[in-house]
C-alpha cells in the first residue's frame, strides 16, 4: 500500500511540474508577442496606436498557443507610455469542461513610446 500511496505522490509531483513548466510557456509567449506588437505599432498615430498594439496581440496570440478573450487584454495609453496589462489562469485540474485547479497568470508591462502626432 505504500508503494501505491508514493507512487500517486510522485505522479503528482510530475504533473504539478508539467503545469508550471506549461504556465511558465505561456508565460513567455505572451511576453514575446506583447513585444513584438509593440515594438511594430510604436511608430502609429498615438490615437490608433493603442487599439491596433491590442488587434495584434489578440490576433497572434492564438498562433502562440495561447487563446484569450478581448477582455482579458487591456492596453491603454498615457502620455508617453503604453501600458499593456493581461490576465488569464492555465487549468490545471479540468473536469466536464469546469477548471477546478487554475494557475493564475499575469503580464503587466509599460512601455516608453515616441508622442507621435
Amino acid at each position: 500500500m505504500k508503494v501505491v500511496f508514493w507512487l500517486f505522490v510522485a505522479i503528482g509531483l510530475v504533473y504539478a511540474f508539467y503545469s508550471g513548466a506549461i504556465a511558465a510557456y505561456q508565460y513567455i509567449q505572451v511576453k514575446d508577442v506583447v513585444e513584438e506588437s509593440v515594438l511594430e505599432r510604436s511608430k502609429l498615430d498615438k490615437y490608433d496606436r493603442a487599439t491596433r498594439v491590442k488587434q495584434d496581440i489578440l490576433r497572434k496570440l492564438p498562433a502562440a498557443g495561447v487563446t484569450l478573450g478581448e477582455g482579458n487584454v487591456l492596453v491603454s495609453e498615457e502620455e508617453r507610455s503604453l501600458r499593456v496589462l493581461i490576465r488569464w489562469s492555465y487549468p490545471v485540474v479540468v473536469y466536464q469542461d469546469h477548471a477546478y485547479l487554475s494557475i493564475p497568470i499575469s503580464y503587466d508591462k509599460s512601455f516608453q513610446v515616441a508622442s507621435g502626432r
